[in-house]
C-alpha cells in the first residue's frame, strides 16, 4: 500500500519568544513583538515497521525538514502564530509503506495567552489548530482538521526555569493498515533551562512525547518519547539560534534513531515612541504700555559642583550620587570600582540620622522581558541594600522596591539612552523635623543573608537647632523649638531677671 496521510513529526517549533523546540512557554513578549524563524533537523529512521516485535525496516530511512514559522504577540497577555512545514523523505527498505518523498505538512494556525504570573510561576494556556493542506499519502499531513489545547507552566528559580506543555491532540481516527491507529492524544513536552550568560547563551535538556488515549497502559507504537538536548545562542539582541540532538527513549512512530537541529529566530520587540510636545497656538498678545518700566533678571538657579572627594549627597528628598553604580553584565555584583560610592554612602547617611527610611529603588532598560527586568532591577536594588548595611547602616532604615523598565529616564534607542535607564535611585521617604529626636537604631545585629553578628557605629548626635542669632534655641517636651520670650512693655529686664542675681536678691 502507499503512503498514509499521517503526521508523524514529533518535535513542533512555535517560534514564540521564551520557547525552545518542542516545548512552549507561558510568558508573551511586549505588545507588539513579532518573531519570524525556520527551524531545520535531520531524523534518522523516524518511521520503522516492526513484525511480531521485531524491527523489519525502515519506512523512512532519514527524514529532512524545515519548518518556517512566524508569531506576533498583540498584547501582554495574547499572541498569535503560524508554522509551515515542509519535508524531504529518504526512502527505506519497506517500499510497499512509501509515500511522496518530498511535500508540506499541515498549516498549524494557534493562540497563545498568559492567564497568570505570580513570582516565580506563569501559567498560560494555548490552542492551535491545524488545517489540513499537507501532502497526500505522504506521511506528513492529516485528512482533516485537528486541535491542539493545551495549558502551559513556567517555574522560575534564579537562572534555571522549568517548562511544562501539556496538551491534547484531538482528531479523528486515522488508520494506517500497520497494526497500529492514530487516535487523539495526551501530548507532554517538558525542558529544564538553565541561562548560563543572560539574554546570550542558555542550554536545556527535555523530553518531548505523546500517549494515545485509547492505548494509556498498552504501549506500542502510539506511546512514544524522546530525549532533546541543546542550547540556544543571542548573538545580537534580535537574533536567536537553536542548537539541539535528540534521540528516542521508547520506539514508535516519530521517535529517531537520533535527530539534529538548528534553528534561527529573529525578533522585533517594539521601543516605546517619543511622544513630541503638541503645539498649541496662543493668541497674540495685546499691547500694554505700563507706566513705569519693570525690569526684572530672571536668576537661573546655580548648579552646584561635585567637590573631589563628595561621591553622593541629599539633595531634597533625595541622596543623589555622583556616578552611577556598576554591575556585573546582566547581574547584581557590584563591580569594585562602585564601592568607594558603597562606603561614603554608609558614611553619609551615619552623618544625617535625621534620614529615617530610604528607600533604594532599582530601574532596568528595555531588553529583555518585564519579568526578567523587573527581576534584575529588584536583585541589583537588593545588593546595595546589603551593600548599605556592610558599610555600617542599619537594616531598619533602608528598603527596596523594583520599578523595572516601566518609568525609562529616556526613550532613546542608542546604548547611552538605554544605559541612563539602567540605573539605581535612592528616595527619602520619612525624615525627621529639626530638633526631633531620632528614634534608637539597634546596633547589635545579624547579617540577614549570613547570620554574623555585627557591630554598627553610633550615629552622632543629631545637631542642636539655633536661632538666627547663632544661639542654641530651647526646645519643649515634643522636641521643637519654643518661641522666643516677648521682650516687657517697659523695655526693662523682668522680675525675675532680676532674682536670678544673687546680689540683688532680697
Amino acid at each position: 500500500m502507499p503512503g498514509v496521510s499521517a503526521d508523524i513529526e514529533l518535535v513542533r517549533p512555535y517560534f514564540t519568544p521564551g520557547d525552545t523546540p518542542g516545548v512552549d512557554a507561558p510568558h508573551l513578549g511586549k505588545p507588539g513583538t513579532l518573531s519570524v524563524g525556520t527551524l531545520l533537523q535531520y531524523e534518522q529512521e523516524p518511521l520503522v515497521l516492526y513484525r511480531y516485535g521485531d524491527q523489519d525496516g525502515a519506512v523512512i530511512d532519514g527524514r529532512f525538514a524545515m519548518a518556517l514559522g512566524a508569531s506576533l504577540d498583540f498584547s501582554k497577555h495574547f499572541g498569535a502564530r503560524l508554522v509551515l512545514p515542509l519535508a524531504y523523505d529518504f526512502p527505506g527498505t519497506e517500499p510497499d509503506f512509501e509515500g511522496a518523498p518530498f511535500g508540506n505538512g499541515d498549516l498549524s494556525v494557534g493562540v497563545r495567552a498568559h492567564a497568570w504570573g505570580w513570582g516565580p510561576i506563569d501559567l498560560g494556556a494555548h490552542a492551535d489548530l491545524l488545517v489540513p493542506v499537507g501532502t497526500a499519502s505522504a506521511w506528513k499531513g492529516e485528512s482533516s482538521v485537528r486541535g491542539l489545547p493545551g495549558v502551559l507552566v513556567a517555574l522560575h528559580a534564579g537562572p534555571v526555569s522549568l517548562r511544562s506543555d501539556t496538551s491534547v491532540m484531538l482528531r479523528s481516527d486515522v488508520e494506517t493498515g500497520a497494526d497500529f491507529t492514530l487516535g487523539s492524544e495526551l501530548v507532554e513536552n517538558a525542558a529544564v533551562v538553565a541561562d548560563v550568560w543572560e539574554d546570550h547563551f542558555a542550554i536545556h535538556a527535555g523530553v518531548t512525547s505523546r500517549v494515545g488515549l485509547s492505548t494509556l497502559t498498552a504501549g506500542g507504537a502510539e506511546n512514544v518519547a524522546e530525549l532533546l538536548v541543546g542550547a540556544q545562542v543571542n548573538p545580537a539582541r534580535e537574533w536567536t539560534v537553536d542548537l539541539g540532538v535528540g534521540r528516542g527513549i521508547t520506539e514508535g512512530y516519530g521517535t529517531t534513531r537520533f535527530r539534529v537541529l538548528a534553528g534561527v529566530t529573529w525578533t522585533r520587540v517594539p521601543r516605546p515612541r517619543k511622544v513630541e510636545p503638541e503645539l498649541v497656538e496662543l493668541p497674540p498678545p495685546v499691547e500694554h504700555v505700563p507706566d513705569q518700566l519693570i525690569i526684572e533678571e530672571i536668576v537661573k538657579p546655580r548648579r552646584v559642583e561635585w567637590r573631589e572627594t563628595e561621591l553622593a549627597r541629599v539633595e531634597q528628598d533625595q541622596i543623589v550620587i555622583r556616578d552611577p553604580i556598576q554591575f556585573e553584565f546582566a547581574k547584581d555584583v557590584i563591580l569594585p570600582v562602585s564601592f568607594p560610592t558603597m562606603t561614603f554612602m554608609g558614611k553619609l547617611l551615619g552623618e544625617h540620622p535625621e534620614i529615617v527610611h530610604l528607600v533604594i529603588e532599582g530601574h532596568a532598560s528595555d531588553e529583555g522581558s518585564y519579568y526578567y527586568n523587573y527581576d534584575l532591577a529588584k536583585k541589583r536594588a537588593d545588593a546595595i541594600w546589603r551593600a548599605l548595611i556592610e558599610a555600617g547602616v542599619s537594616p531598619t532604615r533602608i528598603s527596596t522596591r523594583s520599578m523595572g523598565e516601566v518609568e525609562p529616564k529616556n526613550v532613546g534607542l542608542d546604548e547611552t539612552s538605554l544605559a541612563e535607564n539602567r540605573r539605581v535611585e535612592f528616595h527619602i521617604v520619612k525624615r525627621l523635623a529639626p530638633g526631633e529626636k531620632p528614634p534608637p537604631y539597634k546596633l547589635e545585629i545579624k547579617q540577614p543573608w549570613t547570620g554574623a553578628p555585627e557591630t554598627l557605629p553610633a550615629p552622632p548626635p543629631p545637631p542642636v537647632p539655633r536661632g538666627p542669632d547663632g544661639k542654641p534655641l530651647e526646645l519643649g517636651p515634643d522636641g521643637q523649638p519654643l518661641p522666643p520670650k516677648p521682650p516687657p512693655a517697659d523695655g526693662l529686664p523682668d522680675e525675675d531677671t532680676f532674682r536670678d542675681d544673687p546680689e540683688e536678691a532680697p
